[in-house]
């Protein structure tokens, strides 16, 4: 750590190794009182350690190496270092030996059935087929953007869906630890996919396998209502199994920072974006790991109270109000613009996005570069054709590659002989020119610039190098190019004062908050993730929290409890003196929000049982 982090621990090491040369220099016999291996020089060595440890810890050069709280103002800031896989892997299941009631008479697995064993997270993804017998097919302006897999049921057959692993790599069957599928007989199916995916013949139909493998990701069926069991048979309320491995060391603190909250490695809860009660750093639960070497995957549980608070705990919670922190998918009919046309590698000529930050998208989807690995790759991508121009890291750009001779001033062009001037295949990159009003002869009355092919009615709403794609045409014309968000996700950064009014701006960014565009209302989609949930893996330091790892999980149940004050759900469900869940609705809007119907035409939320 750079700063006064080196100053305090080079502090440490000289005091130490002063003190140690001063305890060489001491006369032998006055060192060997008591025999090397003896439980009395054990115990004089032991005390001879903690003495020279409570003198260091003492000392005013170090005093905030071991107390860094009295040096920062706040050490409880969350930062995100995912290893490199070549460093080392961390691996999380959740509910590994089935639901949280493993230990029950009808379980067969066992609640220490991952202990010290190989373990993996299997998931399915529909297939191309199964998404054409569901008819879920996705508008094409959605197409090859930042459309998602469709996750399967946690039941779905082999037949209808790709597997993956936890790191989305695809799976063969062959290496699947599922076992195969079963037939049974099933009165409404009449030949294959008839009337239903899962048909498979006259009669019959397959299923699921009914026993699990053991050692198995299931974090889709996590019941808060349930008990878990500890792999040592020690039963806990509202709980649920977490495994874990890492193929390094787990960072465990001992001896006086053993129960230190800011010192070791941490599996914690939080909701992915926060909810309207918390944000997304507020931690909900959490459970210390204890094990410092693991061999094949180490179990251990969690609690699932809200916050730590008994009466409280986690419910299948969605939301239906757009707030700041929700994803959105930009819609079809949100504006588009006619830029200069992109860039070309056979002529080097055209627009392109900035910031370019290598192994991601450009422009407004390149997020910042903020750690040391990103800044020596964009360090070593900066000699690669065409360059962005100088810019703030909190702008994004429309920049055009021009030839040096075809430019429209004397000292961008290169002179010949004779007083002409030529072309010597030199390029260079500089920001798109500016749209202005003007009349122009072949290009019309309207809003141009001398890198667009056509005028246009209005300015672009995003880049003032382009004009705005009237809302009658589908397409540009004359070889300028297309841009529009639509399709792609980001999360709400600002929401405008009065909600009523449907000229009000929403501001979204699509690169984690380091630029941001405004929409209407009506221009978004509100995106609710298919879980609830966050384990975090989290390293805790005396600094800072450092996130090495994030599993999503769904609660599954209860339902959340209804805010009759507030008109919505609290992202948890209260329980009474019975430990019953309280005020679920009766029956009425249970927080689910019904999936849209992308096949026909506009898309409409339908809340089941709201007002």
């Amino acid at each position: 750590m750079a700063g006064p982090g080196n100053g305090r621990v080079g502090a440490v090491d000289y005091f130490f190794l002063s003190l140690l040369f001063a305890f060489l220099l001491l006369p032998k016999s006055s060192r060997a009182q008591f025999q090397n291996g003896t439980s009395k020089f054990e115990q004089k060595l032991q005390k001879g350690e903690e003495e020279l440890r409570e003198e260091i810890r003492s000392h005013d050069d170090v005093k905030e190496y071991f107390f860094p709280e009295k040096l920062f103002a706040d050490v409880n800031i969350y930062r995100t270092e995912i290893p490199l896989s070549q460093d080392f892997t961390i691996g999380v299941m959740v509910n590994p030996c089935g639901d949280n009631s493993t230990g029950s008479p009808d379980t067969w697995l066992g609640y220490d059935c991952c202990m010290e064993r190989f373990g993996d997270g299997e998931y399915g993804y529909l297939n191309a087929d199964a998404m054409e017998t569901m008819d879920l097919v996705y508008p094409l302006f959605r197409a090859a953007r930042s459309d998602p897999p469709i996750p399967s049921a946690s039941d779905e057959i082999f037949e209808n869906i790709v597997l993956v692993d936890d790191r989305g790599a695809q799976k063969s069957m062959l290496t699947s630890r599922r076992a195969d599928d079963e037939i049974v007989v099933d009165e409404e199916c009449k030949g294959i996919h008839d009337p239903h995916p899962y048909c498979m013949g006259v009669r019959l139909r397959k299923k699921m396998y009914s026993q699990m493998a053991a050692c198995t990701d299931n974090n889709e069926t996590v019941n808060a209502m349930l008990e878990c069991y500890s792999p040592d048979g020690v039963r806990s309320t509202h709980c649920m199994q977490v495994s874990y491995t890492q193929s390094a060391f787990v960072h465990i603190c001992g001896q006086e920072f053993a129960d230190d909250p800011h010192c070791g490695t941490f599996l914690e809860i939080h909701r992915l974006n926060g909810s309207p009660d918390d944000p997304e750093e507020t931690l909900i639960g959490e459970t210390k790991l204890l094990t410092r070497e693991t061999s094949g995957m180490m179990t251990t549980t969690i609690p699932l109270f809200y916050r730590f608070d008994p009466t409280r705990i986690l419910c299948e919670f969605k939301e239906t109000v757009i707030r700041v922190g929700t994803i959105v998918l930009i819609k079809e009919q949100a504006p588009s613009c006619c830029c200069p046309a992109v860039y070309n590698t056979l002529n080097r000529e055209g627009r392109f996005m900035c910031p370019n930050k290598p192994g991601t998208s450009h422009g407004p989807f390149a997020d910042s570069v903020n750690t040391l690995e990103e800044e020596i790759a964009r360090d070593a991508s900066r000699g690669n054709y065409p360059f962005c121009p100088i810019m703030s890291e909190s702008e994004d750009m429309m920049a055009c590659s021009k030839q040096a001779s075809l430019g429209f001033s004397q000292d961008t062009r290169i002179e010949k002989k004779g007083g002409q001037f030529g072309s010597q295949m030199r390029y260079y990159s500089t920001p798109c020119a500016h749209v202005n009003q003007t009349n122009h002869d072949t290009k019309g009355y309207g809003w141009t610039s001398p890198d667009l092919k056509k005028s246009y009615n209005e300015k672009c709403d995003y880049f003032a190098s382009c004009g705005k794609l009237d809302s009658e045409q589908q397409n540009c014309v004359g070889g300028d190019d297309k841009f529009t968000f639509a399709g792609y996700m980001g999360k709400i950064v600002s929401i405008p004062e009065n909600l009523d009014d449907p000229n009000g701006i929403y501001t979204v960014t699509f690169n984690d908050g380091r630029t941001s565009y405004g929409f209407l209302l009506s221009d978004l989609e509100m995106q609710e993730p298919d879980y609830n949930y966050e384990l975090w893996y989290v390293q805790r330091t005396p600094y800072d929290l450092v996130i090495q790892q994030r599993k999503p999980f769904k609660v599954i149940s209860p339902k959340c409890t209804y805010d009759i004050v507030n008109q919505r759900y609290f992202p948890y469900a209260q329980l009474d003196a019975k430990g019953e869940p309280m005020n679920q609705g009766d029956g009425g809007f249970d927080g689910k929000i019904e999936a849209p119907d992308y096949t026909d035409g506009e898309v409409f939320y339908q809340a089941e049982g709201a007002p």
